[in-house]
């Protein structure tokens, strides 16, 4: 009965010993997600901020509206009220599929790559519940300091190869080749030209934030 009891008593401290090992190391992640939580400014890319784009919409903070460009031109420009240390940069759209990003360098007045996108890399998805919908977002890190910044349209999702019999002049031809139709007993020949065309690019929102500190509750 003793070495029972023995036992019994090894077995609840070892119990309670690995229970407050968990507890701590729950503890510790607590503490470690709210060290290495970011927190951000205001968003100065609004235009109650003072903010200045190429396509009003993407800096309306609505994410039901977008700004629309054609190619050769698939920019779109946001200028501020003044520099700011930009440390991230937020891009709501559907349809991108490759870009580059750019900021304004003052000092040597030249565009510096400071992002860029291929395939799905970065791509998240984010929702609105003040519009129920749920929209593709690409987050850039950064840090450069700047009061404007451009976004350079590369591919779109609906970029593609269409085949056509007269290519307008302005398109740019992939490939060429000859067919023959049979329309009753003459085989008729058809030039056919593939061209890849560039669609229209849609961008929602952008978004441009600082580093900011934690906000003192009493």
């Amino acid at each position: 009965m003793a070495r029972f009891l023995i036992k019994d008593w090894r077995l609840q401290l070892r119990y309670f010993s690995y229970l407050f090992l968990i507890i701590c190391f729950i503890v510790f992640l607590s503490g470690c997600s709210s060290v290495l939580q970011e927190y951000w400014s205001e968003n100065y890319a609004l235009s109650v901020n003072g903010a200045k784009a190429s396509q009003a919409e993407i800096v309306d903070g609505k994410l039901n509206t977008f700004g629309v460009t054609k190619y050769p031109e698939r920019e779109y420009d946001i200028i501020l009220p003044e520099e700011k240390e930009i440390n991230r940069i937020v891009i709501y759209s559907g349809n991108l599929k490759s870009y580059d990003l750019l900021c304004w360098d003052s000092k040597t007045e030249k565009w510096v790559s400071v992002g860029s996108l291929g395939g799905k890399v970065g791509r998240q998805q984010a929702y609105s519940d003040q519009y129920k919908m749920t929209v593709p977002r690409f987050d850039h890190r950064l840090k450069f300091k700047t009061n404007r910044i451009k976004l350079v349209v590369i591919r779109t999702n609906n970029d593609g190869v269409v085949t056509t019999r007269t290519p307008a002049k302005n398109e740019k031809v992939i490939n060429q080749r000859t067919e023959y139709i049979q329309m009753g007993r003459d085989r008729v020949r058809v030039d056919l030209y593939d061209v890849f065309v560039f669609s229209n690019a849609i961008v929602r929102e952008i978004e441009l934030y600082s580093h900011a500190q934690k906000t003192k509750t009493k």
